[in-house]
């Protein structure tokens, strides 16, 4: 009679364990760590991947504040040996995606070296927005036929 009572009780135990496990949609968060992994020109019919000769990374925190850093020197030139560092705000817009990979959007203002910004040259502002398959996407030079930046909480650190 115990070992049925026993028996019973783990069923309705794991019961109520699976019907908690409902499909739920995995929770999509900027906090953290985000690593360039890739960039693609999207000007072309087709989008073409690029070589990375840089390294490039943002921390987003929970109080509202991000760091990007790069060693990327604008132009051609070498790599800076130590990796320039830009200070900001970030905020989440709501607006309606019109791509159903676009999980959220964020207006970064950068506070810092607005020069790291990766847009058109117009002002210390970048927008990003991370896609269903968890990558941040950085597409602010793309209005002026400049690249997508992807990056990766996965990817490497500096």
């Amino acid at each position: 009679m115990m070992r049925k009572l026993s028996l019973l009780t783990l069923l309705f135990a794991l019961c109520f364990t699976s019907c908690n496990q409902d499909d739920k949609e995995p929770e999509f968060n900027v906090l953290g760590y985000w690593t360039l992994i890739d960039m693609k020109s999207y000007w072309a019919v087709d989008e073409v991947p690029m070589d990375i000769d840089f390294e490039e990374k943002y921390i987003f925190n929970d109080d509202g504040t991000f760091i990007k850093f790069s060693n990327k020197i604008k132009g051609m030139g070498e790599l800076l040996q130590v990796p320039m560092q830009a200070l900001g705000k970030y905020q989440k817009l709501d607006e309606a995606h019109t791509n159903p990979d676009v999980v959220h959007t964020f207006e970064l203002i950068f506070e810092t070296n607005p020069q790291m910004a990766a847009n058109c040259g117009e002002g210390n502002m970048e927008v990003v927005t991370i896609t269903r398959d968890n990558k941040l996407i950085n597409m602010t030079w793309a209005a002026c036929d400049g690249p997508g930046y992807i990056y990766s909480k996965r990817g490497r650190l500096f």
